[in-house]
């Protein structure tokens, strides 16, 4: 692809046109069109088919020895595995329902694995510090010490590829196309968010410290990076009066497939038909169509929710095939993939899904709908084909419906009664909306700073100990010496220099909610109008005249300051 695409030819043709039939035509183009020229044309000059030949010849041996090394990358991540053993006597805190679903070895020890159905609900339930502290120390090797030389690689040639094409550094390089612009915008951004956040988030933690020190006993019990989970969880209960695994038990993954389904149907105005005995990659995957109000086919999708060795490891939507229109009367169907690891159902156990669980789910699914309700008339513009700074706030804004009374008893009803969740449980779930929200926020906040000095510059640090260093001076938990955790750090590989992006389009996210907010979480009208400005549109103009167009004005932060100024350590 990078020798087709690098196709001097090309390049010349846009030159062409530029300095002559786009002045002549300029005015009459459509809108998307001139976005299209422009786009491209930045994007070919970018290649830097104006250097000097030496120079080409090298930006081109970059390219494609930095694409050989992200497939090394994501493949070091996907593939790699360790785990721990427990005896029985180690299982306290575990529900019977997590150990049912692990293997044992030979000696009748379970096995905890690095996968995210394992790793997750272990770090959060068990009670054996030692053991959560040996599961921890082994995922913060994930990716092995190779991704860390293979990651070293990457950011000297970002470095140098950025270098090459006139930019000071690869974040200025890669933010030139995103709504920041330049990489002192997007370090700006969160360093300013930072002071507000810091102290915060802090505090979050000494919560988590002094309950320790209470259910240790001990008073000058630390606080490590393999407690937060565990104690976030105790606190939680304590505070909200529930319990996560208690939750589950109203989130059978069958009821909020189905609950989705009818949330985004009532909103859309689409229908979804699964499509039986129709073979996919994996006999687990799982084909759908989506029909509109008369019954036309418009797109279709596919699910894939349980883990599996090799498979990715986290939780993702991925386009196939983008829509676009091949003439005025046909357009190319979209289909896209939804890739999860949620636990699978045996024969024993439903596939209980926690209240995090779903909130993810009704995210990804946000980027599915992205993609297949597109009408776009170029593949390029279509679905979550973005500004990668933007990608994010669709899927970000239906978050809100994993929080909300109504849209919650349509997703959840307890799997052996089939009876809603309690009012009072209710109340509490929602309520816990903004538990550790402080602490999640520096997290990002963390990790989106890492990311950008890496890529501003600071290519020449040695990334696990920036990491360790950060965690230490912002949160003041002290990661493992030998933790390699940049080695899994999937998003230093396509989000590299645009993590800060999460929190950038929550902005953008939390302000298009208030429409919902103020006319109803199922309101149609408002509904429609989101797919016609956001989830149709896909990026056919600047995301900041399509929120414009959903909101009927000029978006701004208040809705965001809101939502975390409330907690006490954010004021407008």
């Amino acid at each position: 692809m990078i020798r087709i695409e690098r196709d001097p030819k090309i390049w010349q043709a846009l030159k062409d046109y530029k300095n002559g039939g786009w002045k002549k035509e300029k005015a009459d183009i459509a809108p998307e069109d001139k976005k299209l020229f422009r786009d491209i044309f930045l994007i070919y000059k970018r290649m830097g088919f104006d250097l000097a030949p030496k120079k080409q010849k090298r930006v081109k041996e970059i390219m494609e020895r930095l694409s050989k090394l992200s497939n090394e990358f994501r493949h070091n991540i996907n593939n790699y595995e360790d785990h721990i053993t427990i005896a029985e006597t180690e299982t306290a805190g575990l529900p019977e329902r997590y150990t049912a679903g692990l293997k044992c070895d030979k000696k009748g020890n379970f096995i905890v694995t690095l996968a995210y159905p394992d790793y997750v609900p272990f770090m959060e339930l068990a009670q054996n510090e030692t053991k959560r502290k040996e599961l921890n120390n082994k995922y913060m090797q994930k990716g092995g010490k190779k991704n860390m030389v293979v990651l070293g690689e990457m950011l000297l040639l970002r470095a140098e590829h950025a270098r090459l094409l006139g930019y000071k550094t690869h974040a200025d390089y890669k933010t030139e196309l995103r709504m920041a612009k330049s990489g002192k915008t997007a370090l700006g951004f969160e360093m300013s968010l930072l002071k507000k956040v810091e102290r915060g988030g802090k505090h979050d933690l000494d919560e988590l410290r002094d309950l320790k020190r209470t259910v240790t006993q001990n008073p000058g019990a630390e606080l490590y990076s393999h407690d937060i989970a565990y104690y976030g969880h105790e606190l939680q209960k304590e505070r909200f009066k529930f319990d996560s695994e208690e939750v589950r038990a109203y989130f059978p993954l069958e009821r909020v497939l189905d609950g989705t389904f009818k949330i985004y149907s009532t909103l859309f105005g689409v229908k979804f038909e699964k499509l039986k005995n129709f073979p996919l990659w994996h006999p687990d995957a799982a084909l759908y169509v989506v029909k509109n109000q008369k019954g036309k086919i418009i797109s279709y999708f596919a699910l894939d929710l349980y883990p599996r060795e090799g498979k990715y490891g986290h939780a993702a939507a991925f386009g196939i095939i983008g829509g676009r229109q091949t003439s005025p009367t046909s357009y190319v169907a979209p289909f896209a993939a939804m890739v999860t690891n949620f636990t699978k159902p045996s024969e024993k156990n439903l596939s209980l899904l926690s209240h995090r669980e779903v909130e993810t789910f009704f995210h990804e699914f946000g980027h599915i709908m992205h993609c297949i309700l597109t009408t776009a008339r170029y593949g390029s513009q279509s679905g979550y084909h973005t500004a990668w700074d933007f990608v994010e706030a669709p899927s970000q804004m239906l978050e809100h419906w994993a929080w909300d009374k109504k849209s919650l008893v349509i997703l959840s009803a307890h799997h052996e009664t089939g009876k809603p969740i309690p009012p009072a449980f209710l109340k509490n779930l929602i309520a816990s909306e903004n538990h550790l929200l402080r602490y999640a926020t520096l997290r990002q906040l963390v990790l989106g700073i890492f990311d950008l000095t890496l890529h501003s510059g600071g290519h020449s640090l040695e990334p696990a100990k920036l990491y360790r260093d950060l965690m230490k001076k912002h949160t003041g938990i002290n990661v493992p010496k030998d933790a390699i955790f940049p080695a899994g750090f999937g998003h230093l590989d396509g989000y590299d220099a645009g993590y800060y992006g999460y929190l950038w389009s929550k902005v953008y996210a939390a302000d298009m909610f208030t429409r919902f907010a103020k006319e109803g979480i199922l309101n149609k009208n408002t509904g429609a109008d989101y797919k016609k400005w956001i989830l149709e549109k896909g990026g056919s103009m600047e995301e900041i005249d399509l929120v414009k167009g959903f909101l009927g004005r000029t978006p701004n932060n208040k809705a965001f300051l809101k939502e975390i100024g409330e907690l006490g350590f954010l004021k407008p």
